[in-house]
């Protein structure tokens, strides 16, 4: 079975052909890591790079293919695009037939249902599988959630203003990218995913599509120790989050300060996977002003999967503010450790932890809940490590690399079985 894997973000570590061509993308490392030592399977990836013709190469057990998507250099040129709110390259599917020829794959699996590779659906006649990871057009009604608007224009700079860019301009071209998500989701006819929530969304936007349920493999790192950090003088929660309005950083600066008036507790909050540089701190800052002088709170930037353990086993309580989300594997990664999780109930999140069971799901938008449970864990702390445990004991039986792979490779068969039968009819 030949297996052509199509992943949009374009990596630091692949842009030029490294020795090394991982893609940096948690949970899709970990499968890559496992499906290299399947011998029924032959795989190919394929990502876009810096250059102008397509790029091929052996490395790991993988054809790596590299989409010419060159940096765009012309001032003009870079002008128009912001101008005209184009969202992605779409001429870079081109590239992906030729790939497509190249190769010869059995099935094509494309990571995302946001970029658009998935408009390959009805420019070729191989079976497409889209692996949701979430959805534009449901995010972008949560972009002005927690900074509104006003303040995302009132506090952005005037160089990113005048030249359409940050993040009140990259709404605009979120939303567009969002209608060509809807084109694609509406044409596909096969889907990968694992909630509740994408698989509704897929049933009414995409009639008569086939969703198939698959989990994710975690990195092994997050299952080698197991998390058991005593109360100290001072409280600390972890989030790993984007630096994206709708992931509610600032839902975490309004707790904090709600903590700080309200609790003699001290708390400290480290939020990882966001730098103090990025332009969403920025606003945070000019938001909250002189406020946020008086919080304890570090923004650590992006780290290293060993880096992130060590954050998350030095913390009591993980956090999770998203305005929005679908199944976001940082949770399931603070679950493998077996840490007490507090969480917004929403999207798929619901499917990935049971609120009282194996961690605590609080209203989305509101600090005080959240403050409230943080509260609620510290001073009844043996139940927190109760729904730590109880969550590691699920990630441990949901995340099986062989049970998921077994799972994969049925779903490939599947598909090639079912498109084999309408060839012959």
């Amino acid at each position: 079975m030949r297996i052509l894997y199509l992943l949009y973000n374009q990596q630091d570590s692949l842009i030029e052909f490294s020795n090394n061509p991982k893609i940096n993308l948690s949970w899709i490392d970990a499968l890559f890591d496992e499906l290299v030592k399947c011998e029924s399977i032959t795989i190919a990836l394929a990502v876009p790079i810096n250059n102008n013709s397509v790029q091929k190469i052996q490395k790991n057990g993988i054809t790596v293919f590299g989409l010419p998507n060159p940096e765009e250099k012309s001032i003009f040129n870079k002008a128009y695009k912001r101008l005209t709110r184009s969202a992605e390259n779409i001429k870079i599917n081109s590239y992906i037939i030729q790939v497509i020829n190249d190769f010869e794959p059995d099935i094509i699996q494309i990571f995302g249902s946001e970029n658009p590779f998935g408009l390959i659906v009805k420019q070729q006649n191989k079976p497409v599988i889209i692996h949701i990871q979430g959805y534009s057009f449901v995010c972008q009604r949560k972009w002005f959630t927690g900074i509104s608007k006003w303040e995302q224009f009132r506090y952005a700079s005037l160089k990113d203003l005048l030249l359409m860019r940050g993040s009140y301009n990259g709404f605009f071209t979120f939303r567009k990218k969002a209608e060509t998500e809807a084109i694609i989701i509406k044409n596909c006819n096969y889907f990968m995913g694992r909630t509740n929530f994408d698989k509704r969304i897929v049933s009414f936007i995409s009639p008569g599509s086939k969703y198939f349920h698959c989990e994710e493999i975690i990195r092994k790192v997050f299952f080698e120790k197991q998390w058991n950090f005593t109360l100290q003088n001072e409280i600390t929660c972890v989030s790993i989050l984007k630096g994206t309005t709708y992931k509610g950083i600032d839902l975490l600066v309004e707790a904090l300060l709600i903590l700080k008036k309200y609790s003699k507790l001290s708390f400290k909050f480290k939020i990882c996977g966001v730098s103090e540089d990025e332009e969403i701190i920025k606003i945070i800052k000019k938001k909250y002003k002189k406020e946020i002088n008086f919080l304890n709170i570090e923004f650590l930037g992006k780290l290293t999967a060993d880096g992130l353990v060590d954050q998350l086993l030095n913390s009591n309580f993980y956090v999770h503010p998203s305005y929005i989300e679908n199944s976001p594997n940082s949770i399931c990664e603070a679950m493998a450790l077996g840490m007490p999780i507090i969480a917004t109930n929403v999207g798929g999140v619901s499917s990935m932890i049971v609120d009282g069971s194996e961690g605590i799901l609080v209203q989305e938008g509101e600090p005080y809940s959240m403050a409230g449970a943080i509260v609620e864990l510290t001073n009844d702390y043996e139940k927190a490590k109760q729904l730590g445990g109880n969550a590691r004991i699920k990630a441990f039986k949901r995340h099986q690399p062989d049970d998921i792979l077994k799972n994969i490779l049925k779903i490939y068969e599947n598909i090639i079985y079912e498109d084999g039968r309408k060839d012959l009819s």
